[in-house]
């Protein structure tokens, strides 16, 4: 029952640290994401040998040919029309059988 970490900090357990451990239970210990952020720029043999990205076009304004028709994006359905077909109509009443109709079941001894 040790409370102070025995191992050197050198070893490694697949790749990363052993887990830390506070009282029997282990502790998790988030890593920080916005610490690496590195920018990676192509040096200009790269990009002579890759060619660099397209510009990004806006997928709102493109047009695409689908089996033969050609679509306009978000011109082809308006948000009306979208949202009257989206949005189903709420009932009107309950769907429930009346008393009459429900079958009563009766338990009795054998």
């Amino acid at each position: 029952m040790s409370s102070v970490d025995d191992t050197g900090s050198g070893d490694l357990k697949a790749g990363h640290p052993p887990a830390v451990k506070v009282g029997g239970m282990r502790v998790v210990q988030h890593k920080k994401e916005g610490d690496k952020a590195e920018v990676v720029t192509m040096t200009p043999e790269e990009e002579a040998e890759f060619g660099s990205s397209p510009p990004k076009t806006d997928k709102h304004n493109q047009s695409v040919l689908v089996s033969g028709a050609v679509t306009k994006g978000d011109k082809d359905f308006t948000t009306q029309a979208v949202k009257s077909f989206h949005e189903k109509p709420a009932p009107t009443h309950d769907v429930k059988p009346r008393p009459s109709q429900q079958s009563q079941n009766i338990n009795q001894p054998r």
